[in-house]
């Protein structure tokens, strides 16, 4: 299966939505967001000793999502995962993620970390 990788540059102008809150960012970098993008391939690199084809992904327009919409979200992402690995249910474990990870967005005063136990860095609740 071809590897894919995203592009470092974002659209410039009024195609990228998070420069709307990049003071947001920077004041909390940890916090969870949830965006839409659209994309296309930019290209497609072969390694023929290998036979692998990675491919680069361009972001087109990436927009945050509004707190109303994160239930919707969720669900969405939900469908997307079982769609993609074909399991009408999905593992609790990825379940349980999926869940903290938007509770978070909901509640980005919580100091869950929904990368807890996972090595990971995400949620108010890491500590420096």
């Amino acid at each position: 299966m071809p590897d894919v990788r995203n592009q470092a540059l974002l659209p410039k102008g009024e195609a990228n939505g998070l420069a709307a809150i990049a003071d947001e960012l920077i004041k909390d970098p940890h916090r969870l967001r949830a965006a839409l993008i659209i994309f296309d391939a930019k290209r497609g690199t072969e390694d023929y000793d290998l036979a692998d084809t990675v491919v680069t992904v361009r972001v087109r327009r990436v927009e945050t999502l509004l707190p109303t919409d994160l239930s919707a979200a969720e669900t969405m992402i939900r469908r997307a995962l079982e769609f993609r690995s074909g399991q009408t249910t999905l593992e609790l474990e990825l379940e349980d993620e999926i869940r903290k990870t938007f509770e978070s967005m909901k509640d980005p005063d919580s100091t869950d970390d929904p990368d807890e136990g996972k090595g990971g860095q995400g949620g108010k609740g890491r500590k420096s």
